[in-house]
């Protein structure tokens, strides 16, 4: 199956509500096939609003049809302890507390306050490149 057109309505749907698009991926279930969507913003998602995304992307799937075939949607935040290592990633975590390795094997944990880009930014002034960065996951 050909994931790029479900990906293409589902980031539709979720760039027009103003979150950020994590994940969306496919996996066979029976007759069914379970399309999974990680959807997140900046001050994290609610249940609520994972709901409404769900219905909004299921018309979308459905008046465009995306999908030829019965299907199971899912929709829901990364939730705690996700390796972080995209754009998105980073840009959805800023607010929250990350703990991070660095290549040098350097560990720390902090509240992430910005995000430029490319550099990450800590409240103890800590500036760090994200391909300074070996591993890192929200811990709050």
């Amino acid at each position: 199956m050909d994931l790029e057109p479900v990906r293409k309505a589902v980031a539709s749907v979720i760039d027009q509500a103003g979150f950020l698009l994590v994940e969306v991926n496919t996996a066979r279930a029976g007759r069914r096939r379970i399309v999974r969507v990680l959807v997140d913003r900046p001050g994290r998602i609610t249940v609520d609003e994972c709901a409404d995304l769900s219905r909004e992307i299921s018309e979308r799937l459905d008046s465009d049809l995306i999908l030829e075939e019965p299907y199971i949607l899912e929709v829901s935040s990364p939730g705690v302890g996700r390796e972080l290592s995209t754009d998105v990633d980073w840009r959805r975590s800023v607010g929250r507390t990350l703990r991070v390795r660095m290549k040098n094997d350097e560990q720390f944990e902090a509240e992430l306050t910005d995000y430029d880009g490319s550099c990450l930014s800590f409240p103890d002034g800590r500036i760090v490149h994200v391909n300074m960065v070996k591993n890192a996951v929200e811990v709050l």
